[in-house]
């Protein structure tokens, strides 16, 4: 009998997650009572501190050496680390928009979100 066993990095693990990450969409309008500027202002900084810690720990670990053949093989093992980079970028254009929508909500289900890649 033959046994393979697949080892994965934790790092590439983080990809996975991120891969996998649901981006949160939660309408404005709720009857939620408004939060103050100071906490949303906050909820948004500390999202877009992850979501770009989490970005160049992807291009720092995955893309420093990478050849550009690389980039547009479809097999290729960073095609996994680039849709992960473009699920952060998605999850930082919606922190942004809710930021500009007062989004309380919005943004602390990024929060959420984004918590077990960043403790993980």
């Amino acid at each position: 009998m033959v046994f393979i066993t697949g080892c994965s990095s934790p790092e590439l693990d983080k990809v996975e997650q991120i891969n996998r990450l649901h981006i949160p969409l939660v309408l404005p309008g709720s009857k939620a009572p408004p939060a103050q500027t100071s906490h949303i202002a906050s909820l948004y900084n500390s999202n877009k501190q992850d979501i770009e810690r989490l970005t160049d720990t992807l291009k720092k670990q995955y893309l420093q050496d990478v050849r550009p053949k690389e980039i547009f093989a479809m097999d290729s093992d960073v095609q996994p680390v680039y849709a992960s980079l473009s699920r952060l970028e998605a999850l930082a254009m919606m922190n942004q928009q809710y930021l500009k929508d007062k989004n309380e909500m919005g943004l602390q289900q990024i929060h959420i979100a984004l918590k077990p890649v960043i403790t993980g």
